[in-house]
């Protein structure tokens, strides 16, 4: 009855270490709506519904783009906080004389964090 036990701690042990590690992992994740077709670093994305996830260098970050499970594009941006916590994630556009959308930020909703991207 005692080889059982041990056992049974290592099994509860797994489960709480992939409980931790998927909390990490969803604290870097938003779903996020791009409404317009528009360029990021060279790649044009589609409007649509994206999973996007970073990984931070501090402040650098790499951020992966994917529409379901297909990665559409993976970028460097630089994480930068703001002055207020953004209520909702919201995607920033620049746009050039002849209309052409370019996406210059991320603001992740519930921070004061947005993913920053320069040419």
């Amino acid at each position: 009855m005692s080889s059982t036990r041990p056992l049974g701690v290592g099994y509860l042990l797994i489960g709480v270490l992939a409980a931790g590690t998927s909390t990490a992992s969803a604290k870097n994740s938003r779903q996020l709506d791009i409404l317009y077709p528009a360029v990021l670093k060279g790649t044009t994305l589609e409007g649509g519904n994206y999973q996007i996830t970073w990984v931070a260098h501090s402040p650098q970050a790499t951020v992966t783009f994917k529409q379901g499970k297909h990665v559409v594009a993976t970028v460097e941006g630089k994480l930068e906080e703001r002055d207020r916590k953004f209520e909702h994630n919201a995607v920033i556009y620049n746009t050039d004389s002849q209309g052409k959308r370019t996406i210059s930020e991320i603001r992740l909703g519930g921070t004061n964090q947005a993913i920053v991207f320069r040419d």
